[in-house]
């Protein structure tokens, strides 16, 4: 119950963060929305400890907990920067990168599937 409790908290704080990229950064927000939207992306590392927290439970296994943590924390990059995407515009490489994190997620399911049987 604990972790959920902190996995609630984790993905609040980093959807906070996210939305106000420059709030506990002293450096100031690039005017670029490019570079807005790699500073929100940090974030989504926040979001996927949250999310990493709320639904695995076993951490046992440790190389089904470790594909656990990068299905997370890619899932968390992905949002991240999807938000960024309807907020600050779409361009040609960010959406580069968002295939290949959804590459990445494809790959790191399939280890989590693998290695769960």
């Amino acid at each position: 119950m604990l972790f959920k409790i902190l996995g609630v908290i984790l993905l609040i704080v980093g959807l906070i963060l996210v939305h106000r990229p420059g709030l506990v950064s002293p450096h100031p927000i690039p005017t670029d929305p490019y570079q807005v939207i790699e500073k929100r992306v940090r974030w989504g590392f926040v979001i996927g400890l949250g999310l990493l927290l709320l639904f695995h439970h076993s951490w046992t296994p440790w190389g089904l907990t470790v594909s656990a943590l990068l299905i997370a924390l890619t899932t968390g990059i992905i949002i991240t920067r999807l938000l960024g995407m309807l907020w600050d515009g779409f361009y040609v490489k960010q959406l580069l990168w968002l295939a290949i994190e959804l590459g990445a997620l494809l790959i790191f399911g399939f280890l989590y599937g693998k290695l769960k049987t």
